[in-house]
């Protein structure tokens, strides 16, 4: 019996080969990827949205950079959706909150003898940058979440595996830094699909039961610091 996964690794693989052959590919997983964006941002999504348009580029994208033997090829196209979803956030808010914000009334020009008129934008300006903000968080957390289901991890995990004190904390955020030295070990961490605990450990003084303590800890932050995570990563000492 065949895998299916695997006829689909390779159907990916195929799709890269030619444009023709790609947007055949696109045009016959059209409802495949409406869910898989719609299961990313745990809303409904039709055709017609924008964010849609979005998910077909980077399936588009996923296809041209995918390796077989790196893993099953909608698995890292979902990394690739997120990815490009974030991007698109993070571009519209920045958009937005340029729009709403006047320069005028940083600069001294409105005519603050409307008192209820300065409060209503100051207000607004508020209001308008703090959703942004929030929605930024609440969409990474989202992708985190299901990007650590494919390491067997769940985030709520987390707190368990964190290192409490002062020393373990210094001795993890040197271990994760040296991990990003050069040569950084990205790439064996991606073609593995799991961390490349040998090396990591020849880098550092940690010993190997402290690591297996907090290697769930580890391995998220090091994928905060791989992905398209900016907002969570900034909480990251």
């Amino acid at each position: 019996m065949s895998d299916p996964k695997a006829e689909e690794n390779r159907r990916a693989v195929s799709a890269a080969k030619s444009p023709e052959a790609k947007n055949r590919f696109l045009y016959s997983e059209r409802s495949h990827i409406l869910r898989l964006t719609a299961r990313i941002l745990k809303r409904t999504v039709s055709d017609s949205d924008d964010v849609f348009s979005t998910a077909l580029l980077a399936v588009s994208e996923a296809l041209d950079s995918y390796v077989e033997e790196k893993g099953a090829f909608w698995n890292y196209a979902a990394i690739v959706i997120r990815s490009r979803i974030l991007d698109e956030i993070r571009k519209n808010s920045s958009r937005d909150r340029e729009i709403i914000t006047d320069p005028a009334s940083f600069s001294g020009e409105i005519d603050y003898d409307d008192d209820s008129a300065g409060i209503t934008l100051r207000e607004e300006i508020n209001r308008k940058t703090a959703v942004y903000t929030d929605n930024d968080l609440k969409y990474e957390l989202e992708a985190l979440e299901e990007e650590l289901k494919d390491y067997g991890v769940d985030l709520f995990e987390l707190p368990e595996c964190s290192p409490k004190s002062e020393k373990t904390k210094s001795a993890c955020s040197e271990l994760i830094k040296r991990f990003f030295d050069p040569p950084p070990l990205t790439e064996l961490f991606k073609k593995k699909r799991s961390l490349p605990v040998k090396e990591m450990l020849k880098r550092s003084s940690m010993n190997r039961k402290t690591f297996d303590r907090h290697r769930k800890f580890i391995l998220t932050s090091i994928l905060i610091r791989c992905g398209s995570y900016e907002g969570i990563g900034a909480f990251l000492d």
